[in-house]
């Protein structure tokens, strides 16, 4: 029974400590989606590190000798609890690399410890019980992972704070450090016999290099899957753990689905609905930004799960003996290592597009297809693959698998093509995928900025017309009615969240000063190239480089407050403002650089979640007047939706805007405090309205 405890509790640990560190270090890298991307790959890497450590200690040395060593590093690790990674130093590198020297340090040694502890004590479990199949306790371990996944998003985050989550978790590594001790105690002192090892009757007959290779491929496959679905999903909403958790349970569901029996995986049966789901990916791929957030949600993961079902179903069928469990375990995690690196780290620099996600769906029939011809089954179906009927079967299957791997493809260039003709140029870095396009019909002659399927402003193609804000950014907008106001008085200090196409700056009027703070240095590069609204700009114009709360933070330690008559908050990453710009903390933050009847505003348009009830929060803290600007787009704009923080008495008392204050009553419900230290997604969904 310790056994199973154990593996549940460091299973549970695992994948508890992934959301609470990848929350903690997302404000300090802009809060992009690229953050648990590295993180994700950081994890399976010291799986790595853990499956490779617990192989060698089981090949190499007597389990009495494993179980002290491992006693000792236990112990040990408990000396970095509890983590702080927030005070530690980071390289002057990459964001990529930035993340990784900050795990490693912070979390490194804890986390390389559980991962080693699950295969280390199936491998004591067959030894000490003579098992038949271990592969139970590792269906045990996918189960104590999948319910912390599950119950984070629901039940944590929403009620406790991140400092609280940190303590308890090292509370909880305790209790698993006993739990070792207890059980490395007992096989220390107890006499453990030359045992044979029964063989998993499921396990797989063939086990040579072919099937190795099969075992690092589908692995791989699937943490591609599930690495490149997350980033998908997180274009349009931010990317916190509620939607890094979803795919990562429906994930391992399917492992413990597949492993647990044989029965769950049908081959034939899940490639056609497989096959139904591939042909979904490829509308969801080109034009999911038009559905709602639930409708998204449901059919990424509706995907996720059956590629994932196919992926790990392929590789239960393949598990080796009992003898060989520990390498199986080091090879897939091998896999899971090889295909979040390609996700994370190479995919940014060789495709300029998200082509990861495509390319995997793909992959799976042809992985398949090739699988099958290798005639690699379970032991329980060798005999019928010698038969002509066999044969013949597996001829089909592959056959299929070409087949719809054919027309999948020719779909998939089809469409691609469609997607690609108003593009200009195209880009991809750490934060995202920018492309520019041109696009010239009916009505609409303009030049656009996309960030993943979102457009961030855009100019007239009209050289008569192109000095004037398009979009968000229009005349009659929220901030365009408070810049013109200010504008009429002196000169004025604007500071912008977010540099889009530059568009504010064209509202700039000779000695104003616009600042602009912009973390992603690509849409610097875009605004120059291809938009003129900042060398059109009467104001003088600056740009400052980095997170914008980062800098605005620095300035104020260093007694350098800008005292702007308006600072825009309009952050976006593709569909949303980043979540540590919208906390009571940020909001103090921009309350110190604005001047005395200075004006916070903020653009806060979006199709999925509701963000006044933060905003109303934040005012109620600072003891500001809210004004709320909705604006219709018609056939040819988009809506937007502008808040403005300010005690300004001459805006407030502007007969223009009259109609855009807020019932004061609007104050005492419903609010929605984020900060810092705790935030959550679910109260400001718009599904839940």
């Amino acid at each position: 029974m310790q056994f199973f405890l154990t593996v549940f509790v460091s299973a549970f640990l695992i994948f508890q400590i992934q959301p609470i560190v990848s929350k903690t270090i997302l404000p300090l890298f802009g809060g992009g989606a690229g953050v648990w991307t590295t993180c994700l790959f950081f994890f399976q890497l010291f799986l790595l590190v853990g499956y490779f450590y617990a192989y060698l200690l089981a090949k190499l040395i007597k389990i009495k000798w494993q179980a002290l060593v491992h006693l000792v590093l236990c112990i040990f690790s408990l000396a970095v609890l509890p983590f702080d990674l927030t005070s530690l130093n980071l390289l002057d590198a990459r964001p990529e690399l930035k993340i990784l020297s900050l795990l490693v340090v912070g979390v490194g040694l804890p986390f390389a410890v559980l991962s080693a502890s699950s295969p280390l004590l199936q491998s004591w479990f067959t030894f000490t019980k003579n098992t038949a199949n271990p592969y139970l306790l590792y269906a045990i371990s996918n189960l104590g992972s999948f319910l912390a996944l599950i119950l984070y998003p629901s039940f944590i985050e929403p009620f406790i704070s991140l400092r609280l989550q940190t303590v308890l978790w090292s509370i909880g590594f305790c209790i698993f450090v006993f739990l070792i001790i207890y059980i490395g105690f007992t096989l220390i002192n107890k006499e453990i016999k030359n045992q044979i090892i029964k063989e998993c009757p499921e396990a797989a007959v063939n086990t040579g290099f072919s099937v190795k290779v099969l075992w690092l491929l589908f692995s791989g496959l699937g943490v591609i899957f599930l690495v490149s679905t997350t980033s998908a999903m997180s274009q349009n909403i931010p990317p916190v753990p509620f939607l890094w958790l979803v795919p990562l349970a429906i994930y391992l569901l399917t492992y413990v689905l597949a492993f647990s029996s044989n029965k769950f995986y049908k081959r034939n049966v899940w490639l056609i609905v497989y096959g139904f789901a591939a042909f979904i990916g490829l509308f969801v791929y080109f034009i999911g930004g038009q559905f709602d957030i639930a409708t998204q949600i449901l059919i990424y993961l509706f995907i996720l799960f059956t590629a994932s079902m196919v992926c790990h179903g392929e590789l239960s069928q393949l598990k080796p003996n009992t003898k060989d469990a520990t390498l199986f375990y080091l090879l897939i995690s091998l896999g899971g290592v090889f295909g979040s690196f390609l996700v994370s780290f190479i995919a940014p620099q060789i495709f300029d597009e998200f082509l990861e996600f495509p390319i995997a769906i793909l992959s799976i029939f042809i992985l398949v297809g090739a699988s099958v011809l290798m005639k690699i089954e379970t032991r329980k179906t060798v005999s019928a693959q010698t038969s002509s009927k066999g044969i013949s079967q597996t001829s089909l299957v592959a056959g299929c698998c070409g087949f719809l791997a054919l027309i999948w493809l020719i779909v998939f260039f089809s469409m691609n093509t469609m997607y690609q003709q108003f593009d200009l140029d195209k880009t991809r870095n750490f934060y995202g995928i920018l492309s520019v396009k041109d696009i010239k019909q009916g009505q609409v002659n303009e030049r656009r900025l996309v960030d993943g399927s979102t457009a961030h402003g855009a100019q007239s193609l009209d050289p008569s017309n192109n000095s004037l804000p398009l979009s968000y950014y229009r005349p009659n907008t929220g901030v365009e009615r408070v810049l013109s106001h200010l504008s009429q008085q002196t000169p004025i200090n604007v500071g912008i969240i977010g540099l889009g196409v530059g568009a504010l700056a064209g509202y700039g009027r000779e000695q104003d000063e616009y600042t602009f703070y912009e973390l992603n240095p690509a849409v610097i590069d875009f605004a120059d190239k291809y938009f003129s609204f900042l060398s059109q700009s009467k104001a003088n114009v600056q740009i400052k480089v980095g997170d914008a709360r980062i800098s605005l933070q620095q300035e104020a330690d260093a007694h350098t407050l800008n005292q702007f008559d308006a600072l825009v908050v309009d952050a976006f990453s593709g569909d949303v403002i980043p979540t540590h710009l919208l906390t009571r903390e940020a909001f103090q933050l921009y309350n110190q650089h604005i001047a005395v009847d200075g004006s916070i505003i903020l653009h806060i348009s979006n199709r999925h979640l509701s963000l006044l009830p933060v905003i109303l929060s934040h005012a109620k803290h600072l003891s500001m007047d809210v004004l709320f600007f909705s604006t219709s787009g018609g056939l040819t704009e988009h809506d937007t939706e502008w808040v403005v923080l300010t005690n300004k008495a001459s805006i407030l008392e502007d007969s223009t805007m009259q109609y855009a204050k807020l019932n004061p009553d609007l104050f005492d419900t419903d609010l929605v405090d984020w900060t810092d230290d705790y935030s959550s997604l679910l109260p400001i969904l718009k599904i839940f309205e």
